[in-house]
């Protein structure tokens, strides 16, 4: 009875994947895109608000905690329109008046337009936590996939030059390696974000926790 001849596998003549490759990179490039564009609408969203470091704020802050109405007044005009704080520009009254006689309702409508306009960055800084979660879902699929295929071609042969199977390797590791450097891309602009929302918020308790002790009647 003849001798059966060995069965030699290929990982070049089984049927390439290139199909799901090629939708998997095209889901890559198409979150760089989505990233850039974030990059760009969040700069041009807070291209006009006032520094957390250096600008008015921290100046306005102080002057508050020094109870310096001129220098309240004048630095709150200053704030654009554009910026979150916007509704402290009501405070540049305190050059006529005392601080307990502001407004009724002028904090509550400083602080309500300031969560309006920060929400806007949080739900980005969300819809980024989500497209990085679902792409390393979509990463890993896709990794056991091209394993799978590796391992269908191991049970066919028994002789598989090594390398065949390190070009099999390198073909699934190189999608992966680039989408690593997606995933850090996404999760340093939600970082950046998040730091950015964070930063924003301490200054305004700051600025509101002095505002509300001074607006206080005396007895």
């Amino acid at each position: 009875m003849q001798e059966a001849p060995n069965v030699q596998w290929d990982l070049r003549e089984e049927p390439s994947p290139s199909g799901i490759t090629r939708l998997f990179v095209a889901f890559l490039v198409v979150c760089c895109i989505w990233a850039v564009v974030i990059i760009i609408k969040v700069l041009w969203n807070t291209r006009s608000w006032p520094s957390t470091r250096r600008g008015k704020l921290i100046a306005l802050s102080q002057a508050l905690q020094a109870a310096d109405a001129n220098q309240v007044s004048t630095l709150a005009a200053k704030i654009p329109e554009a910026s979150p704080e916007a509704g402290l520009r009501g405070l540049t009254a305190i050059k006529s008046i005392a601080f307990h006689e502001l407004p009724a309702g002028i904090l509550d409508r400083a602080e309500l337009r300031f969560a309006y306009a920060l929400s806007a960055l949080r739900a980005t800084a969300t819809n980024l936590q989500y497209l990085a979660t679902f792409l390393l879902i979509v990463t890993g699929a896709w990794t056991t996939y091209g394993l799978a295929k590796i391992c269908i071609g191991f049970s066919v042969s028994k002789t598989v030059g090594s390398s065949v199977f390190y070009g099999a390797m390198s073909d699934i590791f190189g999608p992966i390696c680039l989408s690593i450097v997606v995933l850090s891309i996404l999760y340093i602009l939600r970082w950046r974000i998040l730091s950015l929302l964070a930063r924003r918020e301490r200054l305004w308790l700051q600025i509101t926790g002095y505002l509300q002790l001074l607006v206080i009647p005396p007895h």
